[in-house]
């Protein structure tokens, strides 16, 4: 099993939205980088995801001082609460449980596409 929202959790995304037809339809021309953490578990890293034209193509733990487009985080519950269904993605976003930093114009266009990677997330087994 894998520890949820780890940097090894991340890579596998990564692996399952890369193979996901859907995923990259939705994700065409989508360029951008964005930040992911659970902003009350210090033990897991910050993770730097880089979205390149219907791909993920880099996961890495978030660098000193670095910069991305996007952020979304929030507390490491509402995390699981999304990833167990309990929670809808959007939601957690709009009632800002989950709080998303960046240009919001410049990704609701692509909404659909990270509501499938929510979708994607949770089929991932993981330990909470």
């Amino acid at each position: 099993m894998i520890q949820y929202l780890s940097l090894e959790y991340w890579k596998k995304c990564q692996e399952v939205a890369n193979v996901d037809e859907e995923f990259g339809i939705k994700t065409k021309m989508f360029n951008a980088t964005f930040t992911y953490r659970a902003t009350d578990k210090p033990e897991l890293p910050s993770i730097y995801v880089k979205f390149v034209d219907g791909k993920i193509t880099e996961v890495k733990k978030l660098g000193e001082g670095e910069k991305t487009d996007f952020t979304l985080e929030g507390p490491y519950a509402t995390w699981v609460q999304v990833n167990k269904g309990e929670l809808d993605g959007s939601n957690a976003i709009m009632t800002r449980q989950l709080q998303f930093k960046g240009n919001m114009s410049a990704i609701i266009r692509y909404s659909k596409a990270f509501l499938r990677l929510f979708e994607l997330m949770q089929t991932i087994p993981v330990e909470y």
